[in-house]
Protein backbone atom coordinates (compact mmCIF):
# COMPACT_ATOMS: atom_id res chain seq x y z
CA UNK A 1 0.00 0.00 0.00
CA UNK A 2 2.82 2.38 0.82
CA UNK A 3 4.48 1.70 -2.52
CA UNK A 4 1.36 2.97 -4.32
CA UNK A 5 1.46 6.20 -2.38
CA UNK A 6 5.16 6.58 -3.07
CA UNK A 7 4.58 5.98 -6.77
CA UNK A 8 1.82 8.59 -6.82
CA UNK A 9 4.08 11.10 -5.09
CA UNK A 10 6.93 10.28 -7.48
CA UNK A 11 4.68 10.78 -10.51
CA UNK A 12 3.47 14.08 -9.10
CA UNK A 13 7.03 15.27 -8.52
CA UNK A 14 8.03 14.28 -12.04
CA UNK A 15 5.06 16.19 -13.45
CA UNK A 16 5.91 19.28 -11.41
CA UNK A 17 9.56 19.14 -12.50
CA UNK A 18 8.51 18.87 -16.16
CA UNK A 19 6.24 21.90 -15.80
CA UNK A 20 9.03 23.86 -14.11
CA UNK A 21 11.40 22.95 -16.95
CA UNK A 22 8.88 24.15 -19.53
CA UNK A 23 8.41 27.44 -17.65
CA UNK A 24 12.18 27.92 -17.34
CA UNK A 25 12.64 27.28 -21.06
CA UNK A 26 9.88 29.74 -21.93
CA UNK A 27 11.45 32.41 -19.72
CA UNK A 28 14.90 31.68 -21.14
CA UNK A 29 13.79 32.21 -24.73
CA UNK A 30 11.69 35.29 -23.90
CA UNK A 31 14.34 36.95 -21.71
CA UNK A 32 15.17 39.52 -24.41
CA UNK A 33 11.55 40.74 -24.34
CA UNK A 34 11.73 41.29 -20.56
CA UNK A 35 14.80 43.54 -20.63
CA UNK A 36 14.07 47.26 -20.32
CA UNK A 37 14.94 49.38 -23.31
CA UNK A 38 15.95 53.03 -23.26
CA UNK A 39 13.93 55.48 -25.34
CA UNK A 40 14.56 59.01 -26.49
CA UNK A 41 12.51 61.85 -24.98
CA UNK A 42 10.41 62.27 -28.12
CA UNK A 43 9.44 58.62 -28.04
CA UNK A 44 8.55 58.76 -24.34
CA UNK A 45 6.05 61.55 -25.00
CA UNK A 46 4.44 59.45 -27.72
CA UNK A 47 4.46 56.36 -25.50
CA UNK A 48 2.53 58.17 -22.75
CA UNK A 49 -0.43 58.72 -25.06
CA UNK A 50 -0.36 55.09 -26.14
CA UNK A 51 -0.39 53.71 -22.59
CA UNK A 52 3.37 53.77 -22.04
CA UNK A 53 5.12 55.80 -19.36
CA UNK A 54 2.52 57.82 -17.39
CA UNK A 55 2.95 61.54 -16.73
CA UNK A 56 3.11 61.80 -12.93
CA UNK A 57 2.64 65.59 -12.95
CA UNK A 58 -0.57 65.29 -14.93
CA UNK A 59 -1.78 62.51 -12.62
CA UNK A 60 -1.14 64.67 -9.54
CA UNK A 61 -2.97 67.61 -11.14
CA UNK A 62 -5.98 65.36 -11.83
CA UNK A 63 -5.83 64.10 -8.25
CA UNK A 64 -5.82 67.65 -6.88
CA UNK A 65 -8.76 68.59 -9.11
CA UNK A 66 -10.72 65.56 -7.93
CA UNK A 67 -9.97 66.37 -4.29
CA UNK A 68 -11.10 69.96 -4.77
CA UNK A 69 -14.34 68.74 -6.35
CA UNK A 70 -14.87 66.29 -3.50
CA UNK A 71 -14.21 69.01 -0.92
CA UNK A 72 -16.82 71.25 -2.57
CA UNK A 73 -19.40 68.45 -2.49
CA UNK A 74 -18.70 67.71 1.18
CA UNK A 75 -18.94 71.43 2.00
CA UNK A 76 -22.32 71.63 0.23
CA UNK A 77 -23.58 68.61 2.16
CA UNK A 78 -22.36 70.07 5.44
CA UNK A 79 -24.01 73.41 4.66
CA UNK A 80 -27.28 71.63 3.84
CA UNK A 81 -27.15 69.66 7.09
CA UNK A 82 -26.47 72.77 9.16
CA UNK A 83 -29.25 74.77 7.47
CA UNK A 84 -31.74 71.93 7.83
CA UNK A 85 -32.22 71.38 4.10
CA UNK A 86 -31.71 67.65 4.62
CA UNK A 87 -33.59 65.45 7.02
CA UNK A 88 -31.94 62.35 8.34
CA UNK A 89 -33.89 59.33 9.42
CA UNK A 90 -32.24 56.48 11.28
CA UNK A 91 -33.54 52.96 11.59
CA UNK A 92 -32.59 50.95 14.64
CA UNK A 93 -31.91 47.30 13.98
CA UNK A 94 -33.67 44.85 16.20
CA UNK A 95 -31.39 42.17 17.57
CA UNK A 96 -31.18 39.13 15.32
CA UNK A 97 -33.20 40.52 12.41
CA UNK A 98 -31.83 40.83 8.91
CA UNK A 99 -32.39 44.10 7.00
CA UNK A 100 -35.01 42.49 4.75
CA UNK A 101 -36.92 41.24 7.78
CA UNK A 102 -36.94 44.73 9.28
CA UNK A 103 -38.49 46.18 6.10
CA UNK A 104 -41.23 43.54 6.17
CA UNK A 105 -41.88 44.29 9.84
CA UNK A 106 -42.40 47.97 9.06
CA UNK A 107 -44.92 47.20 6.33
CA UNK A 108 -46.94 44.96 8.60
CA UNK A 109 -46.92 47.55 11.42
CA UNK A 110 -48.39 50.27 9.19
Amino acid sequence: MESRHLQTIAHGLILVSIMLAVIAAALWFKSDALEPKAQAQGRVAAAREDGGVPDSGKQRLQLVEQLESLNKRVAEMERGLREGAYTIQTIEAKAGQAPRARDETKETEK
